[in-house]
């Protein structure tokens, strides 16, 4: 998770430098998402997905069509249990966590007007789904640090789908500006979108998936198609 949020802090201020080059046609947005298994995902997984993604594209001029690309991450749950830290020192006890997670990525072509108070858009998707399971120790109390980490569980399929939704602006810069200080941002809106994505078939770990006894870790591992269905609720930039 960590990592992700770092990712996005950077591929943030990547567009933000590129876009000077190219005022007004850069656009992105920061999104809370909502996952809901469809189909045969949703047979073998009854649970919603929660997390946040990251959008931006380049809307080419005088054009209703922007080519960009999506990029999220998803957790459909945590489990937890205290354990010593090994047979030969029980005595000291950690808190093992295992996250059940998805990362999905697309390249998306949207048509969206180019400037408006309310901006409706269709879009189509391609991309993948990398699903994997995450197990970190941390250490008991205040804070729990990560004491290790590792992914024990994953598997990665092909999707695509689409979606479409509606951009509001709240905000307008009027006077944009090249001066030094100055915000390149043009626009700012709520986003509020659905897409269907249809993934290809994939194995998975899922809450309660992950038994230990007597020393040993066993597996139930899911294995269906990914369909989802998403809700994004997000902040818009135009730049």
């Amino acid at each position: 998770m960590k990592t992700f949020l770092k990712t996005l802090f950077f591929t943030l201020i990547f567009a933000l430098m590129v876009q000077q080059s190219q005022a007004r046609q850069w656009e992105g947005s920061i999104d809370f998402n909502l996952g809901s298994p469809q189909a045969d995902f949703s047979e073998q997984l009854d649970r919603l997905g929660v997390g946040i993604g990251l959008t931006a594209g380049y809307q080419f001029s005088d054009s209703p069509f922007m080519l960009g690309f999506d990029f999220g991450f998803m957790n459909f749950g945590v489990d937890s249990r205290d354990e010593p830290l090994s047979s030969t020192i029980p005595d000291l006890t950690v808190r093992v966590e295992n996250s059940y997670n998805l990362v999905n990525g697309n390249i998306a072509l949207r048509a969206i007007t180019q400037e408006a108070s309310v901006r409706p858009f269709l879009e189509a998707l391609v991309g993948f789904n990398y699903f994997y399971t995450q197990t970190t120790i941390r250490e008991r109390g205040f804070g729990e640090e990560d004491v290790l980490r590792d992914t024990n569980f994953d598997d990665f399929a092909l999707n695509y789908g689409f979606g479409g939704g509606a951009m509001f602006r709240v905000w307008q810069n009027s006077a944009m500006s090249s001066e030094p200080g100055s915000t390149p941002i043009s626009s700012v809106y709520i986003n509020v979108a659905g897409r269907y994505l249809f993934g290809n078939e994939a194995e998975y770990l899922q809450k309660g998936s992950i038994a230990t006894e007597n020393g040993q870790v066993t597996y139930d591992v899911s294995r269906s198609e990914t369909d989802l269905l998403y809700f994004k609720l997000g902040v818009g930039f135009k730049f």
